[in-house]
């Protein structure tokens, strides 16, 4: 056995440095336009060199794309397994409209939709995961729908791919709100009204 092959590992754990970096660049990009914040900024804040930083990402279109991914499973899969839950259709909608308006998590609104709002400024792997995730969640939101109607509990007039259409465009403004500093309790009556369509 070789002498280089007893020898531990020097530094830090690669996978502890790929966490940190992923979690700065996530609240760095959730708390400021994706465009003003840089790689060293980020190297700074997650104490790992740009060197690293690339040998893990590739590219900053690489990051960002993992950072959706860290965000998805941070924020948007609890979401999600709020909707899949034994709740009645009316309390999933109370429920999303108290997470869009005045959950803690969205005080500066969805990092998702900030992007999602400036896609085209992204690279190619970025905005494949903005689209991904859009598909994703148009669905979760077209099954509620269709779960409330197989229930007896949402009789719309227009399909359920429509109202799932209709349902991510209200979410999505009350969380650009949120992000420009509208009060809570006025997105929450703003977003009661629009989907009150639903319920009907």
């Amino acid at each position: 056995m070789q002498e280089n092959e007893l020898s531990p590992r020097r530094g830090r754990p690669k996978t502890r440095d790929r966490e940190q970096v992923l979690e700065s660049a996530m609240h760095a990009f959730w708390n400021d336009d994706r465009a003003t914040v840089s790689v060293n900024s980020i190297c700074v804040s997650a104490k790992v060199s740009k060197p690293s930083l690339y040998r893990d990402f590739a590219s900053e279109d690489g990051l960002t794309a993992a950072v959706l991914d860290r965000y998805a499973k941070v924020v948007l899969d609890p979401l999600e397994d709020m909707l899949k839950g034994k709740r009645s259709f009316s309390e999933k909608l109370d429920a999303l409209i108290v997470f869009a308006s005045s959950d803690p998590s969205m005080k500066m609104g969805c990092l998702f939709v900030k992007m999602h709002s400036t896609k085209s400024r992204f690279g190619e792997q970025t905005q494949k995961k903005l689209a991904t995730l859009e598909k994703h969640f148009l669905r979760t939101y077209t099954r509620l729908l269709k779960d409330g109607a197989a229930n007896g509990e949402w009789h719309g007039k227009f399909s359920p791919s429509l109202a799932a259409d209709y349902l991510f465009l209200q979410l999505s403004t009350a969380f650009s709100q949120r992000a420009v500093g509208k009060k809570p309790e006025s997105i929450r009556k703003l977003l009661t009204l629009s989907l009150s369509i639903l319920r009907s």
